[in-house]
């Protein structure tokens, strides 16, 4: 902790950034998906309203049809996961020589079309639930609007401030006679 306010192993130097501004490292709106995604697939996203289940849903619907028609073209087709190329090192091998070991597995499409489905009905679920929430706000609006308009059809119109009326309470002690 030499000439330091922290010690390097609890909290280091550095604070962070102060700001977000020039940082290469932050993400850009649509910069996740977008680099995966077909010209008209980020031409329909560009459009898209953030934050919006029903954009969400429309997003997921894309996935799903991509989905489809990936398992209809590759089903049970071996596709290439990965490929490492590294030196051979051995007595009496080349100072050239390589062994490339390949990768290749079927992928799951059922899993992925059956996790996409899911996510669908989660959605449709929260679009359905907020759907009602927002019914019931515009039922308890118009109620109110109609208690309101009842009000001043019932309401007097020749009374504008209300008649002070005197009240007399008497207290009487039960407890005695009167003669």
């Amino acid at each position: 902790m030499e000439g330091g306010k922290r010690c390097k192993l609890h909290g280091g130097k550095s604070t962070g950034p102060r700001n977000q501004v020039g940082n290469a490292n932050a993400a850009a709106p649509g910069a996740l998906y977008s680099k995966y995604m077909t010209p008209e697939e980020q031409a329909s996203a560009a459009t898209l309203e953030l934050g919006s289940v029903d954009e969400e849903l429309r997003l997921t619907r894309i996935r799903l049809a991509r989905a489809l028609g990936q398992e209809q073209e590759r089903a049970d087709t071996l596709e290439l996961e990965s490929e490492k190329t590294e030196p051979v090192a051995f007595e009496g091998a080349p100072p050239d020589a390589t062994r490339t070991t390949t990768i290749s597995r079927v992928r799951d499409y059922s899993g992925l079309i059956d996790r996409l489905t899911g996510r669908i009905e989660s959605l449709e679920k929260t679009r359905a639930e907020l759907m009602r929430a927002g019914g019931r706000d515009l039922d308890d609006h118009i109620k109110r609007l109609e208690i309101e308009k009842r009000r001043k059809e019932l309401a007097d119109p020749n009374d504008d401030e209300p008649t002070p009326v005197q009240i007399v309470v008497e207290v009487k002690n039960a407890r005695t006679r009167d003669a």
